[in-house]
């Protein structure tokens, strides 16, 4: 047989495009699985991180959140606007101040302890021991600053704190978490707000709250030594 007659026969155009076709593919299926990874697609075409699963550790004390949410600043129709500031955290004792501002046009009146309730995710009221001061909490020096009445002119505000311990000593009890805080700034039901906000109590189950104040004022930065000489700058 002469060998050099023998010419090897060539592949099919179509085998060469399923080829290519199976590549592209191939490709296509990697990249969705990259995007599956780090989160699904929104209608926008943007991968979404998804929520990671939050779990609480077994322990007395929970890290605070630093990620609070806050309320909008648009002024309800009574004329007054309630927000959280970011709780100060120290050895499981958390202290954190609520904000009452007149953004109305007419005169308001705060007077003693508003009344309080802590809600959940779902706004479900949680199992909670509101009391007036720290007692059964805390000593904490000046927590309760109030003499009386405050009369709120429009664009003045009014301070109230909340107090409670972020323990989990029983497990056998699930922790309350707060999410949100339904306020009645005189204890009477009127003017009722619920301000988003994260009252971590764990298994203690105690809140203590403050009368209204009108807001301390700011502490001037000290003076470093010899700043008030004539040649401390020279």
């Amino acid at each position: 047989m002469d060998t050099d007659a023998i010419e090897t026969p060539r592949a099919p155009l179509f085998r060469s495009a399923t080829r290519r076709r199976r590549r592209r593919l191939l490709g296509s299926l990697a990249a969705a699985g990259l995007l599956s990874a780090c989160g699904t697609q929104t209608s926008s075409g943007v991968a979404a991180v998804p929520e990671e699963a939050t779990s609480r550790p077994s322990g007395l004390t929970v890290s605070p959140d630093t990620t609070a949410p806050t309320a909008p600043a648009v002024c309800p129709d009574s004329g007054v606007l309630l927000r959280a500031a970011e709780a100060n955290a120290a050895m499981g004792l958390r202290e954190q101040q609520i904000e009452l501002v007149n953004c109305g046009k007419s005169v308001y009146t705060v007077n003693g302890h508003p009344s309080v309730q802590v809600l959940d995710a779902d706004l479900k009221p949680l199992e909670v021991t509101v009391g007036h001061g720290a007692s059964g909490i805390a000593t904490v020096d000046g927590f309760e600053t109030a003499t009386g009445p405050v009369r709120l002119k429009p664009g003045e505000r009014a301070v109230m704190r909340l107090l409670w311990r972020n323990l989990v000593t029983d497990t056998t009890r699930p922790a309350a978490d707060g999410r949100y805080l339904r306020i009645a700034p005189n204890g009477d039901g009127a003017d009722v707000q619920t301000v988003p906000d994260l009252v971590d109590l764990g298994t203690t189950g105690k809140l203590g709250v403050s009368a209204w104040a009108r807001p301390a004022p700011e502490r001037p930065a000290p003076n470093r030594p010899g700043a008030d000489r004539p040649d401390a700058g020279s």
